[in-house]
């Protein structure tokens, strides 16, 4: 399931939520309970949990 990031547009407070796609239920700021929230834009990850590597011949 993806999470989501929001903020509130009445107190402001940051918070991401768990959710299926599918899933269109109201969204509530955990913080005031307010339902003026706004989805914002996150970063993709694509799950990967080893080290990046950096592939380099010297000489």
């Amino acid at each position: 399931m993806p999470i989501f990031e929001y903020s509130c547009r009445k107190c402001g407070h940051h918070f991401e939520k768990l959710q299926k796609g599918a899933e269109a239920g109201v969204v509530t700021c955990p913080s005031c309970g307010s339902d003026q929230v706004k989805k914002e834009i996150s970063a993709f990850s694509s799950g990967n949990a080893a080290p990046a590597h950096s592939c380099s011949s010297g000489g």
